[in-house]
């Protein structure tokens, strides 16, 4: 199983790009993954939306404000994020194990990786919110002992400052995990506010469809309300080593499904419970 030790890895890191992480905690790639890829999960997340295709509710998360009454909207108009996507749709599947993801993430956390979470994200024309500035890592800490954990953001649609893209706080990685205290209005049960993380020292990362953002999971980072006519949809997907010592288990509310994605497996570190988690052949 661990081919990616022996075999050349196509998407490997630059040195620009080892350069971009360490410095900064982030690195950016273009046209990655085609238009006809990322229109495949959009048309699957959407029959989701609709009710056309089974997914545990408790998943699913609309729109704050379309649940608070705040907005109307309806269909896939009125969502949020479905999340653990990877451990029910074979599709999603596919690709949070795509070496266009992992093979960079070989180079961060060794050859042997664990997929912690996959999120699909909508954010509606005119009424979708954006998140407060977090790290990653401050929740994951709940479930592993690890230095470092990975995400990838990909772009469904273009995203811009006009529609809600991400913003960063370059170096941030460096600085530990912050406090994360509630936020206030309708969001606060989705969401944590890294204290003391300032808009000031935010960078807009615009990244066109296709595009991936690559980010230490201790970056902090944010994304802005949608004031478009246009929808900024991503897909989201977090990496552990599959060495990382895991907490034992606590009772939390859609604990996150922890997936082989490529390399050795080492007992005690997986899931048994969900679909086709166990390994598949790596090809050559």
């Amino acid at each position: 199983m661990d081919t990616a030790t022996t075999t050349h890895r196509e998407f490997a890191m630059t040195s620009d790009e080892k350069t971009s992480w360490e410095e900064n905690g982030y690195f950016v790639r273009y046209d990655v993954f085609t238009k006809e890829e990322n229109d495949l999960l959009r048309h699957i997340a959407d029959d989701i939306a609709v009710g056309k295709q089974p997914f545990p509710e408790t998943n699913i998360n609309q729109n704050a404000l379309v649940r608070d009454g705040k907005a109307t909207a309806t269909g896939i108009n009125a969502m949020h994020k479905i999340h653990h996507v990877s451990a029910y749709c074979p599709e999603f599947l596919e690709r949070v194990r795509d070496p266009r993801l992992t093979d960079p993430i070989v180079d961060l956390l060794g050859p042997d990786l664990l997929g912690l979470n996959n999120l699909y994200i909508w954010k509606s024309p005119k009424i979708g919110l954006g998140f407060p500035w977090h790290q990653d890592k401050w929740y994951f800490n709940h479930q592993y002992k690890t230095d470092m954990t990975v995400g990838t953001w990909t772009a469904i649609d273009d995203a811009d400052r006009e529609n809600g893209c991400l913003y960063v706080i370059p170096g941030s990685h460096k600085h530990g995990i912050y406090d994360h205290v509630d936020v206030e209005g309708s969001q606060q049960a989705e969401f944590k506010l890294a204290r003391d993380a300032k808009d000031e020292d935010g960078v807009a990362v615009e990244a066109p469809q296709g595009a991936v953002v690559f980010f230490n999971n201790q970056l902090l980072h944010k994304s802005t309300d949608n004031h478009s006519l246009r929808f900024r949809r991503c897909n989201v997907a977090h990496y552990i080593s599959a060495k990382a010592e895991r907490k034992p288990k606590v009772q939390v509310k859609n604990q996150r499904p922890v997936m082989w994605i490529r390399g050795k497996i080492y007992p005690g570190k997986m899931d048994p419970v969900y679909r086709d988690v166990q390994p598949i052949p790596e090809s050559d």
